[in-house]
């Protein structure tokens, strides 16, 4: 196996754990997820994960083939580094607090009959994305640095970042997807809190080692 696709691998197995720390994370993405698979069915709650991945696909495009020779001068990626590193130490902190202290509590009883938008789920998927101040927040820093290391790696590097990425979200709102269709918790809170805080650890291992990156 040649040494840029172990990177590539390596890569996407960390663009996974990310994101799926983000994705397990309660937040509105998935009480609307839940709402629709309770009101339109599981294939309306899955057209929102494709127009979510649309809308992160033309943005990964956008910065991260637009802006390479930016992304890849040492200041630059130094400095993402630092800034990717701190917001994971954030969220790693809050998650973790979260799960021990019992706070984090996963919600599967969404309101159906909470108003949903008149356009359909594809665009309601990336208006839901582009609306989390959360979201922005994550593309701007931990988002540009994994996009800059899939960079330094090549287009293999890129679209193993994309896809660990999508995938995260894939199994996380399948399972979830899956089981409110069924009428059924996808995990109990002990269990959830549990997934979190193993999650949430990978995160602060990976915050530090960024922010240390650039003093290596």
């Amino acid at each position: 196996m040649s040494t840029a696709l172990q990177e590539a691998l390596s890569l996407g197995a960390a663009a996974f754990l990310v994101g799926l720390s983000g994705a397990m994370a309660p937040g509105p993405y998935l009480t609307v997820t839940i709402t629709r698979t309770l009101r339109q069915g599981r294939l309306s709650a899955f057209l929102m994960l494709v127009g979510h991945a649309a809308l992160e696909g033309a943005l990964l495009i956008g910065f991260a083939f637009g802006l390479q020779r930016f992304l890849t001068k040492p200041t630059v990626a130094a400095v993402l580094a630092v800034l990717g590193g701190i917001v994971l130490l954030w969220m790693g902190f809050g998650l973790f607090r979260g799960a021990y202290t019992g706070s984090i509590r996963l919600e599967t009883d969404a309101d159906a009959g909470a108003a949903l938008p008149r356009f359909g789920p594809v665009l309601h998927g990336a208006v839901m994305s582009l609306s989390s101040p959360y979201w922005t927040l994550w593309w701007a820093t931990i988002g540009v640095k994994l996009a800059a290391d899939g960079l330094a790696i090549g287009p293999i590097g890129v679209a193993a970042f994309f896809i660990g990425h999508q995938l995260a979200d894939l199994v996380w709102y399948s399972a979830v997807i899956g089981a409110v269709s069924a009428g059924k918790r996808v995990l109990s809170d002990r269990v959830y809190r549990i997934v979190i805080g193993a999650c949430a650890i990978f995160l602060l291992y990976l915050g530090a080692r960024f922010a240390l990156e650039p003093l290596l």
